[in-house]
Parts: C-alpha cells; sequence; structure tokens
C-alpha cells in the first residue's frame, strides 16, 4: 500500500475522515486557510528561487483575487471565525516581505524545493510517498556539523512547540525518506549526494509563516523511523481490512471538512463576497 506522509496525520487524527477523503473522495468544504496556505506554497517558492519580492507579491494578489480561475480546487467555501478574504489579503503581502527580509540572509545549501518522493518502508511491501517544501543542508552550531535539514512551511495561526514538534510524524516520515537511496534518484548527483550523505543526521524545521519564524523539529534517529514503520503498517492493515473507527472528539470535529457525512449540523454563518463565513 502507498501511504502519503501528510495522510498519516489525517488516520491518526480520525480514521473516517481518512475514508472520506481518500477512499469515498467525498466532496469537501474547502476553508480560506487553505486555499491561502496553497497560494502561498506558490509564492514562497518563487520568491525563493528567484529572490523577487515584488514579483511575489503581485502573484500572490494575483492569485488571491479570484483563487478558482488558478485553481479549482482553490475554490473557497468558508472562512472560520476571526478570518476573511480582507485580512488574508493584507498577511500575505507581509508575510512575503517578511519572509525575504529573513531568507535573503539564508547560509542553507538549497538541494530541492517542493521535492516528491516516493520510498519503501517496513518489510510488507508498503510504500510512502510525499512532498518536501525544501531540502537543503545546513551548519547546525550546537553540534558543530552539517546535517540535512527538512523545512516546513506553515500558514497557519497556531505554531506548536518544541515538545511537541520532536515527535511529529511527518517530521520522521520525511527525514525516513531521505535516508532511503531512491529517494535520491530524481536530484542533480542523486546518488553521489547519498553516499556523501549517508552519515549525516537528519533533522526537522518548522516554519511559521504567520510572524515568520522558525521552530526547531529536531533530530530524527532510528527510534523515529521504528514508530513511523509501525504507523504506516498498522495504517495499511486497518485500511485494508476496511476498518475506520471515528474520532469523535470537539477538538477533531469542530473544523471537520466532512461535519455534514458525520450527521454533524453545519456551521451557520454569513456571507461575504459570495463566500460563507462559518462561526
Amino acid at each position: 500500500m502507498q501511504v502519503r506522509q501528510s495522510a498519516l496525520k489525517s488516520f491518526a487524527s480520525c480514521p473516517l475522515r481518512y475514508r472520506y477523503e481518500h477512499i469515498d473522495r467525498l466532496p469537501r468544504e474547502q476553508s480560506g486557510a487553505l486555499t491561502f496556505g496553497s497560494i502561498m506554497h506558490e509564492c514562497l517558492q518563487y520568491l525563493e528561487e528567484t529572490g523577487d519580492l515584488d514579483g511575489a507579491i503581485k502573484m500572490f494578489r494575483k492569485y488571491w483575487k479570484d483563487p478558482q480561475a488558478h485553481n479549482p480546487e482553490w475554490e473557497i467555501d468558508y472562512y472560520v471565525r476571526g478570518t476573511d478574504w480582507r485580512k488574508y489579503n493584507l498577511s500575505g503581502g507581509k508575510i512575503l516581505r517578511d519572509w525575504h527580509s529573513v531568507f535573503e540572509w539564508n547560509t542553507d545549501l538549497v538541494l530541492a524545493r517542493e521535492y516528491q518522493f516516493t520510498v519503501p518502508i517496513g518489510s510488507k511491501g508498503n510504500e510512502l510517498t510525499g512532498t518536501i517544501d525544501r531540502l537543503c543542508l545546513r551548519y547546525m552550531p550546537k553540534i558543530n556539523k552539517q546535517v540535512v535539514l527538512i523545512s516546513d512551511f506553515k500558514s497557519g495561526k497556531k505554531a506548536p512547540t518544541k515538545e511537541a514538534l520532536a515527535e511529529d510524524i511527518q517530521f520522521s516520515a520525511y527525514c525516513y525518506a531521505t535516508t532511503v537511496r531512491s529517494f535520491w534518484d530524481g536530484l542533480p548527483n542523486g546518488p553521489d549526494l547519498y553516499d556523501r550523505l549517508v552519515g549525516s543526521r537528519r533533522w526537522g524545521e518548522w516554519i511559521h509563516l504567520v510572524d515568520v519564524h522558525r521552530i526547531d523539529a529536531g533530530e530524527r534517529t532510528e527510534r523515529h523511523y521504528r514508530r513511523l514503520e509501525i504507523a504506516v503498517d498498522a495504517m495499511a492493515a486497518s485500511i485494508e481490512a476496511e476498518i475506520f473507527v471515528p474520532n469523535i472528539s470537539g477538538e477533531t470535529c469542530v473544523w471537520c471538512q466532512w461535519r455534514r457525512n458525520c450527521g454533524l449540523p453545519e456551521l451557520g454563518g454569513t456571507k461575504e463576497n459570495g463566500r460563507e463565513t462559518w462561526n
């Protein structure tokens, strides 16, 4: 079975939600936050590759003015409480300007951006697939060594703690993938890079875009990879057996995009520019 790294978190939070999205492929309610995050990823990639701040801001304005025109999946169904089109429109330019002021002093050696991978995992024939926002080499003064670093860009309001990130399974998946030889096949001089970096330590970094700061997600080791393998095998076995036990906790359900499929009432609200705002 092929397991996407982002789906690991989705399955862990609620297996039934995973089924609705990835197996039944039911239509979901697209929030403004999801669309904003997708647009920011494209604009940040352009900004880092070109250094063209004005061009990145123009790209954001163009995409955000009419997201659906550029990608049908970006059509916005609702905004969560406390957000609206205008607030995101203002924050987009600010994020790009702030990140440009940080990134122009960056000393990382960037190996890839938005890099897609598929690698084998475990002994049961499963595969792990995903996309890394940025893969680079960074000198870490606290250990006096160069590490393979995976940076993940996030545009949500809340930033996690370092303690939570230390066990975050997505970073474990990213880091594990870089330890597999076939991961490097899609990169220039990939086999040589693998041989050179096989003994290097793997590290994660959460980039919180709202206030533009980096959060150390910690090192990943064999302990993390063993837990990842257990999670992938268990998830694959549950899906094969068609077991999808719902998690009906309030925290999981409150902003679920498939609420109506579980019999929950729709979140009421007002419309702004033809779009519903959920309260």
